[in-house]
């Protein structure tokens, strides 16, 4: 594991989460947060938050909570994951933003369900377009989907989990879905060994330049009937739909009970930082930092570098939810609730790849 001087600092007030992040210039003094709002003394559950500011903001008085505007719905809660910009996605008009998400409404019949959803307008809410996210039954042999979560978008696509009704507690799946075609597409990861893999999440998704159509996405998965004790990363192509260099990873290079990469983006040329969640042991869990970088022939190296992230005046856990360059965000128990944190100096040069 790195050993690195990591500065840690609170951003937002108490309460708010912070779980996605994209850049808006290509030096990030302009970012965009997705996360959440905690109740207020008018809404008494927590809202879905957009930020748009410097990524180390000192209060929480630039943050829009916004209740997701779905005919024939009374929507009870909400919290945005997966943020995209004009910067990245030229699509995406000036002025605009992009940010997936769930929501809950009052008489959901299945009770408690997160429902997926689009948004894409101003990032004040208003005049945007609201967009259902949910996992259709006949991509999934017509079974009853209890929950759908987009946790990320990028370019064309968004990826998430959905599970499903009567199925084992603890049973998802992770989808792929195409913005432009409106296609959905259960993501099926084969392991080494020819076994399919079990448990699969899709936490983050990078596009490998403007307008293409390679996509690297980011998650976890059970490869042993052990939980989500492996992380991985796999190349998407949009056009073919199908996968390629497929690697996993295990928490400091060591086997561990978790391992599971939260969110992912760009650090140098066939580089990506990881935001992850690492569980070793008692004294060595929770948020991490990774490093993974491509060999000569766009296979991924075989091990990542690892910095564990750790918020000295938590309470509890302190997790890794998103990444942006060498800055690790997410929340720590405090105890009055959480707080959102950005941990900054995190190092990215250290891999070396193979031939």
């Amino acid at each position: 594991m790195a050993d690195q001087i990591v500065t840690y600092s609170d951003i937002f007030d108490a309460n708010y989460s912070v779980t996605g992040i994209r850049s808006e210039n290509a030096d990030n003094t302009l970012v965009l947060m997705t996360g959440s709002c905690p109740p207020s003394s008018t809404q008494k559950d927590p809202q879905g938050m957009l930020y748009r500011g410097p990524m180390n903001p000192t209060d929480s008085s630039q943050c829009k909570c916004l209740t997701p505007n779905i005919p024939g719905k009374s929507v009870t809660s909400s919290i945005f994951y997966g943020p995209d910009t004009p910067l990245f996605n030229p699509s995406i008009k000036a002025g605009n933003v992009r940010a997936v998400g769930t929501y809950r409404y009052a008489t959901d019949p299945l009770e408690n369900v997160d429902h997926g959803v689009l948004y894409e307008g101003p990032p004040d809410g208003s005049g945007g377009i609201w967009t259902p996210i949910d996992m259709p039954p006949d991509v999934v042999g017509g079974a009853t989907v209890r929950n759908t979560i987009p946790h990320s978008t990028m370019g064309e696509l968004i990826v998430g989990n959905y599970d499903l009704k009567g199925a084992d507690p603890g049973k998802f799946n992770a989808f792929i879905y195409n913005i432009n075609t409106g296609m959905y597409q259960p993501l099926t990861l084969t392991l080494e060994s020819g076994d399919v893999a079990k448990l699969v999440t899709a936490y983050g998704i990078w596009q490998n330049g403007i307008g293409s159509t390679s996509y690297t996405i980011a998650g976890g998965l059970d490869k042993d009937g052990k939980g989500l004790n492996i992380g991985y990363l796999v190349d998407y192509d949009s056009e073919t739909c199908r996968t390629s260099n497929l690697k996993t990873f295990k928490y400091d290079n060591e086997p561990t009970l978790i391992t599971h990469f939260e969110g992912i983006t760009e650090c140098g040329p066939d580089c990506y930082s990881l935001a992850a969640t690492g569980d070793q042991d008692a004294a060595d869990r929770g948020a991490a930092f990774a490093v993974v970088k491509r060999n000569p022939d766009g296979s991924f190296f075989g091990e990542a570098e690892w910095q564990r992230v750790y918020q000295a005046a938590s309470t509890g856990i302190t997790t890794g939810n998103t990444v942006l360059t060498n800055n690790l965000f997410g929340i720590y128990e405090t105890s009055n609730g959480i707080q959102s944190y950005v941990a900054g100096n995190l190092p990215v040069a250290f891999v070396k790849a193979e031939g």
